[in-house]
């Protein structure tokens, strides 16, 4: 948890909780042992690299089977959102410029195979993430280590502000940086062993958290087995966990009802949250529903005509109707937005820019200065995305907007937006927080100097000299000063520039069957944390 990439209904169901959000175990009495059964609708992974994966699929299988330096606790919030230790021995020693960070490394962590956790294993993380053959999205949070420009040209393997001595890493950066150390709790930074090859195609190496990966057949089966040598603090308890990817999620859902089935990670239904509140109740023990750092946006591509034109971004903004896209989730899906940040990431201040009910078709034609054009928008094959991406070519038709929709399975979709050269013009997405900061949303998905040729995740692929500059000023701010900053920035982004237009910020929703005990909702992971699942007797 990608920040993790995801398609409207995707995020709809599957958000990050906001730091005070509610969660809740579920009652019955846990057993060791026996298998979940998990689908993952519409969709397989895209990767169980963790130097590669950058999207919620992947991510929350990820988080039960990754070791990093420090993490996040599988408990609900606010615990689940403070980082701790985890290889690491405790928090690193911070120089007195504030640039180096110096981490110990416990003993007694091992991958599945055997092999010891060490220094070298998060060497080796980072050497796969510098590499410019991998292409891997990590780079985006380590590019201000000192040294950083040789290894992403390949000229060394490591940046010369990463140094391995023994047991400890210690990590140069050329200014202070006040989230380094969140960052760090990315699966990005999850510990591989030393003969991790570097590949762009992914691999899938052995890990040394809960579960590791037993198996994996594309497209068919995905199976996690509980790791021999764990012997840390994070509580698990199933013999298996068996995802079933590309289910009809309809089918799935039906399953789920029945005990057929115990989860599905790609969602539920929207059609059917009401169906399941009267039914079940509201965080009762089946029907579970969360509030999210999440924002869903349509990303407008601003290197490609006619979105070059700050002016028609704009009228894209005043022509659509934020709550009737967001009425196509369903029951709870959360409240619109026309701004970058949720409410819930420090900075935020509600500016008001954007209608969030009825569009103003007046103001946008008055922008568009009657002009015509042809426009292609990207989103996923599911029926909700189906209908939103329909309103969005009936508003837009209103404007002299011709909309061409094209669909893809979720996995597909990710790869191909990934590439900046691809030929869309919007993308229907949305962005869970990676960490509580306004960093992860500002610079990540919209700073010039985050865009990559593969793997981009700056979808609006803006870069805008004057922005630039003033978001890295904003990333060395600390405090209320650093808020504030990135408060305004967020105004002036979306009511100047408007790279986006920004749909709505989600709630979680989830559906469990009778069997799963155990339920936690992990707010930095978003989603019920498959570690500490388990079967209820």
């Amino acid at each position: 948890m990608r920040a993790r990439t995801l398609v409207l209904l995707a995020v709809a169901t599957l958000g990050t909780a906001a730091s005070f959000a509610a969660a809740a175990s579920g009652s019955g009495h846990a057993v060791q042992g026996g298998t979940l059964r998990v689908n993952i609708s519409k969709s397989d992974v895209t990767t169980l690299d963790p130097q590669i994966d950058y999207e919620f699929l992947g991510g929350a299988i990820l988080w039960s089977t990754c070791v990093k330096l420090v993490y996040y606790p599988d408990r609900p919030a606010p615990l689940g959102s403070q980082l701790r230790p985890e290889a690491a021995a405790g928090l690193p020693r911070v120089s007195r410029d504030g640039r180096t960070y110096t981490f110990t490394i416990r003993s007694g962590y091992r991958f599945n195979t055997g092999e010891a956790v060490t220094a070298a294993s998060f060497g080796r993380a980072f050497e796969r993430i510098y590499a410019p053959k991998m292409g891997s999205p990590g780079v985006n949070f380590v590019s201000d280590v000192a040294g950083a420009p040789a290894a992403l040209k390949g000229r060394v393997k490591l940046p010369s502000g990463i140094r391995i001595r023994g047991n400890t890493l210690s990590i140069t950066l050329v200014q202070p940086s006040p989230d380094l150390i969140a960052r760090l709790g990315m699966n990005f930074f999850c510990a591989v062993p030393v003969s991790t090859p570097i590949d762009p195609n992914g691999v899938t190496p052995a890990m040394a958290g809960p579960y590791y990966v037993a198996q994996r057949v594309p497209n068919r089966r995905i199976v996690l087995k509980p790791n021999p040598f764990y012997h840390g603090p994070r509580p698990h308890h199933l013999a298996e966990i068996d995802f079933t990817p590309n289910t009809d999620q309809q089918t799935s859902f039906l399953q789920i009802e029945k005990d057929q089935a115990d989860y599905d990670l790609y969602g539920t239904p929207p059609t059917e949250m009401a169906g399941l509140a009267k039914k079940f109740g509201v965080n009762r023990g089946r029907f579970w529903v969360h509030p999210a750092l999440v924002v869903n946006y349509l990303a407008l591509n601003t290197q490609r005509a006619p979105f070059t034109d700050a002016k028609l971004r704009q009228a894209v903004n005043f022509a659509i109707s934020r709550s009737a896209i967001l009425a196509q989730s369903g029951f709870k899906a959360g409240n619109p937005t026309d701004q970058v940040l949720p409410p819930g990431i420090r900075g935020f201040r509600n500016a008001k820019i954007y209608p969030l009910t009825a569009p103003d078709v007046a103001r946008a034609k008055s922008l568009t200065g009657g002009k015509t054009y042809k426009v292609t928008l990207y989103t996923t094959t599911d029926d909700t995305a189906t209908r939103q991406a329909e309103v969005v070519q009936n508003e837009l038709a209103k404007i002299g907007v011709t909309v061409d929709i094209k669909q893809y399975a979720f996995g597909v979709l990710v790869s191909k937006i990934g590439v900046t050269s691809e030929p869309y013009d919007i993308v229907a997405l949305g962005w869970i927080a990676d960490y509580a900061d306004p960093f992860d949303f500002i610079n990540i998905l919209l700073s010039g100097d985050k865009i990559t040729k593969a793997n981009n995740v700056n979808l609006a692929q803006f870069d805008d000299p004057k922005f630039n500059s003033e978001m890295k000023h904003a990333a060395l701010l600390t405090g209320s000063k650093r808020f504030s900053t990135y408060g305004k920035l967020d105004v002036d982004i979306s009511r100047v520039a408007a790279p986006w237009a920004s749909l709505s910020n989600a709630n979680t929703r989830e559906f469990v069957s009778t069997k799963v005990g155990c339920y936690t909702f992990q707010p930095i992971l978003g989603a019920m944390d498959l570690t500490t699942a388990c079967l209820k007797k």
